[in-house]
């Protein structure tokens, strides 16, 4: 494949996302996940393709703008303004740092990669809010992933399995790892250009698999279905040899089954010994079962070095976590200096460019942002994150005291929550994968759904109210204009600011901010 047939398939996906702006989201997902395959045919393999999907996003942002939506940060900061200064705050010194790099290396791409890395989950959370309307929309977003990142991840295994196509093999020379058994480890990637990528991927199809069987409303099949392919899905990671996703995975069911006994009213037995959990976990049991029975003596030995550098993980997390972060911070201060050495110089990717000046101890996320921005960029992310964690608190109080809601938004509301923490963790310990733009994009989404959320709430609180589970009115332009709101719901936002009560002639839904001074 030529690089132009492989740009015009691009701009063909950029046509569908300027005529219509919702359609675009979903080719966003897609973009991301080809644009790795892609590069793999195209000779030369590009380092631009891994930077594909940033263009059907901007130009979905414009479909919207074109729509007359309301491109702004003006109804997250109504709700809670607490992120307006520790955001700007931190844009200004990313922006300063980025120029820093800029001097430092005298390369304008590897300055644009910093500004990057810190600044593509804005327009994805920006979307992901606007795109929400009810958590419907929610779940149709997690199902196109799933349906995408199952497929790219399950080609680990045609990988594995010795096919020989170039579609399925790393770019560039690749990496391996040595076992004292078998000596050298081939890791596989899939369709996928890395199998940190690949993992990654299959770590949040897992995660979301588990979600949606708990979360959103589906047959008895699918849910059962869902729980073999974590089975699956756990496989890959360890033959991708990340065992960091292993983790993951561990951790997020570990935050979620936490939260949803602390916010006693999402109903936690519901959640656990109802119908769904109950086909989870006959789904876990079949998949695994199904393994066992179908791999041979052969290809038990074969993986089980891969099994058993996964099983290892267990014991190496926790002084992982102390190398990564706090023993590495002297280190990178003495590297880097105070002021640190410039937004992008130790980013992914920048080794191709000659930039990559921050040493190896920033390989842990809080470890890199301490390298690139410097002691003060750090105490800045630190007041962005408790910020951040403040605002997403308060929507979690808001939707789990809100009365008649589905038990099940509510289970999801927690999912995503827990999801995002779970990939922040993950991240303090290694950036590389957050790195890509399109994990950024991912990521950024979820986040939008989550800031979303108290208009999906009030939706269904009206619905409930009206006894009419009623559809969108109006023309087009009349609904993009609110994000996809008819005229009823167009007030959402603009009351949500802590404290502030709707009024009572309007047609606003009853719930309102449980920390509001007419609800103490």
């Amino acid at each position: 494949m030529s690089d132009i047939e492989a740009y015009g398939l691009v701009i063909v996906a950029m046509v569908l996302c300027l005529a219509n702006w919702r359609t675009g989201v979903l080719a966003c997902l897609v973009v991301g996940f080809l644009q790795d395959p892609l590069r793999k045919l195209v000779p030369g393999e590009p380092v631009v393709f891994t930077v594909l999907v940033g263009g059907p996003l901007v130009i979905t942002l414009l479909g919207a703008y074109l729509r007359k939506v309301p491109l702004s940060f003006k109804p997250l900061n109504a709700w809670n303004d607490v992120l307006r200064r520790p955001i700007r705050c931190f844009l200004l010194l990313v922006f300063l740092q980025s120029g820093a790099a800029f001097f430092k290396t005298g390369s304008a791409i590897v300055a644009g990669i910093g500004a990057l890395s810190y600044l593509a989950p804005l327009p994805a959370i920006l979307l992901g809010y606007y795109f929400c309307r009810t958590d419907r929309d929610i779940a149709k977003i997690i199902k196109v992933y799933l349906i995408l990142s199952v497929v790219m991840t399950l080609s680990v295994y045609l990988s594995y399995a010795g096919v020989n196509w170039t579609v399925l093999k790393q770019v560039g020379e690749g990496i391996f790892i040595y076992s004292w058994e078998r000596g050298r480890l081939d890791l596989y990637s899939g369709f996928l250009r890395t199998p940190e990528i690949a993992a990654w991927h299959a770590a949040a199809a897992a995660c979301l698999l588990l979600l949606a069987a708990l979360a959103i409303k589906t047959n008895a099949v699918l849910k059962c279905a869902g729980g073999a392919l974590v089975v699956g899905l756990l496989g890959v990671i360890l033959l991708t040899g990340r065992r960091k996703f292993l983790v993951e995975i561990v951790l997020f069911v570990s935050i979620y089954f936490l939260m949803l006994i602390w916010f006693r009213g999402t109903a936690i037995t519901s959640a656990i010994l109802a119908k769904s959990a109950l086909l989870l976990v006959s789904g876990l049991a079949l998949g695994s079962t199904a393994y066992m029975y179908v791999a041979t003596d052969r290809t038990t030995s074969e993986i089980r070095p891969y099994y058993e550098r996964g099983v290892s993980v267990q014991g190496d997390v926790t002084k992982r976590v102390e190398v990564m972060t706090f023993e590495s911070f002297q280190y990178v201060i003495a590297q880097n200096g105070i002021l640190g050495s410039g937004a992008g110089t130790g980013s992914q990717g920048v080794q191709h460019f000659g930039g990559q000046t921050t040493g190896a101890a920033a390989e842990g996320g809080l470890a890199k942002v301490l390298a690139e921005l410097g002691v003060p960029g750090f105490l800045l992310m630190l007041w962005l994150v408790i910020s951040l964690g403040r605002y997403v608190w308060s929507i979690l109080r808001f939707v789990t005291d809100a009365e008649g809601v589905d038990p099940s938004l509510k289970k999801l509301a927690l999912g995503l929550v827990a999801f995002l923490v779970t990939n922040a963790f993950v991240y303090t310990i290694a950036h590389q994968v957050f790195g890509d733009p399109f994990v950024l994009i991912v990521l950024g989404l979820f986040l939008g759904f989550v800031m979303a959320l108290p208009k999906a709430v009030n939706r269904r609180i009206e619905e409930r109210r009206t006894g009419n589970n009623r559809r969108f009115i109006g023309n087009r332009e009349d609904r993009d204009r609110r994000g996809g709101l008819d005229r009823r719901d167009a007030h959402i936002g603009q009351w949500q600011k802590p404290g502030i009560r709707p009024r009572t002639d309007s047609p606003a839904p009853v719930a309102y901010h449980p920390t509001s001074v007419h609800n103490r």
